[in-house]
């Protein structure tokens, strides 16, 4: 089964965005839904995971730059 997992945070800040129900975010993360709005939730999401990566990425490199090697 396909879905974007994603922190309720995230969700609620996505259904803030497109003035929509988390229920509806749920279900469009969940590919219940196939409207239009759902698929700008989807990418939304994506966009939001990559910049989840790239501050987890920062981080990391913070830390192994203060360490000896």
């Amino acid at each position: 089964m396909k879905k974007i997992l994603l922190h309720p945070d995230l969700k609620k800040q996505i259904a803030k965005e497109f003035v929509v129900t988390t229920q509806t975010v749920d279900m469009s993360l969940k590919y219940v839904f196939d409207s239009v709005t759902a698929k700008k939730i989807r990418f939304r999401a994506k966009e939001l995971l990559k910049e989840q990566i790239v501050q987890i990425e920062s981080v990391k490199y913070e830390i192994v730059g203060t360490q000896k090697l």
